[in-house]
């Protein structure tokens, strides 16, 4: 019956997918944002207490697998096959995305989830620097600065000084590194069809691909590298309870990013983007809950700068695009 509701829930979202959004409605776009960001951390939760007896790369791979699996039915309809240079860039971007889902689920299995999120929120601030490069975009002297402040904050969560934390906390790093491909070629895919006209790919066409995908590249991985015996990578067939937390990281997972970026349908990202910090408050409470993880103060105030230099970011992002 659970599973019934869940998959009720998916289909509305899919659904509303398909209905452009014509007026904003910034209010619901905040509703939406808010219910995004307290469902993914639940994910984050589910996957740490899998990473105890499961190597993080079946994981990822089943958080793939089922994500296609439960999108399937709903874009079966409007699939077609990307011309060689949408592919390429469906490639980049799930490559991204599976790099940086490996590294994470990696990291929360070392360190705090609420820790591990909040080095990860350097993510706007690598797009920030990567975008003149990757997307041709211009950066001004103010965004500059906003990185360099941020980044003082991100040193402050990794405290480098304690070498066991430092090195623990390059993975969440790599992560956001790797998401800001990922976010910058999603970019990409919204701006040209399949036809390289100037129409967006449909944001379930990408989610579909990107699980498709990063199954496969996973799948590769997972094959080629258990001669290295890395605990990575190493691969068991799963016992009955790790079934069931497999299938609801793939069902979060689907859900939570379709409420995300229906969210983006109905305001601008400046307006959405302090409230997806809200994801900080419910990690800190599940890490607390299940995990016994508690902050220390100095996560606490590079957290807090981090969050205002994203947030400086995204504000200035959008008065450059009204000019």
């Amino acid at each position: 019956m659970r599973s019934c509701a869940i998959l009720w829930i998916l289909k509305k979202l899919i659904n509303s997918q398909s209905k452009m959004q014509t007026e904003p409605n910034q209010a619901r776009g905040i509703q939406l944002m808010l219910l995004g960001s307290m469902l993914l951390p639940f994910m984050d939760a589910a996957a740490k207490t899998l990473g105890e007896s499961l190597g993080s790369s079946s994981i990822v791979l089943a958080r793939f697998v089922f994500q296609t699996l439960f999108l399937l039915p709903f874009v079966w309809h409007t699939l077609y096959v990307p011309n060689k240079e949408e592919l390429s860039i469906h490639i980049k971007r799930s490559l991204g995305l599976s790099i940086a889902t490996l590294l994470f689920f990696t990291s929360i299995q070392v360190m705090p989830i609420v820790d591990a999120l909040a080095v990860f929120f350097v993510m706007p601030l690598i797009v920030t620097l990567l975008a003149p490069w990757v997307l041709g975009e211009t950066v001004g002297w103010r965004r500059i600065a906003a990185v360099a402040i941020g980044l003082i904050g991100a040193v402050m969560i990794i405290k480098p000084s304690q070498a066991l934390f430092g090195i623990h906390a390059i993975l969440p790093l790599g992560t956001a590194l790797s998401f800001s491909f990922y976010i910058m070629y999603t970019r990409k895919l919204a701006r040209t069809n399949a036809e390289g006209e100037a129409q967006p790919v449909p944001a379930i066409t990408m989610q579909f691909w990107s699980g498709l995908i990063g199954s496969i590249i996973m799948l590769i991985a997972i094959v080629c590298l258990q001669p290295l015996d890395l605990s990575v990578f190493n691969f068991q067939w799963p016992e009955a309870w790790q079934w069931q937390r497999l299938v609801l990281v793939g069902l979060i997972a689907a859900i939570g990013h379709l409420i995300l970026t229906n969210a983006f349908k109905y305001a601008d990202a400046s307006i959405l983007a302090p409230f997806q910090y809200v994801e900080l408050i419910v990690a800190a409470i599940l890490g607390w809950y299940l995990f016994n993880d508690i902050p220390t103060v100095t996560t606490v105030i590079g957290t807090l700068i981090l969050v205002a230099s994203g947030m400086y970011i995204f504000k200035r992002e959008s008065v450059v695009a009204e000019k």
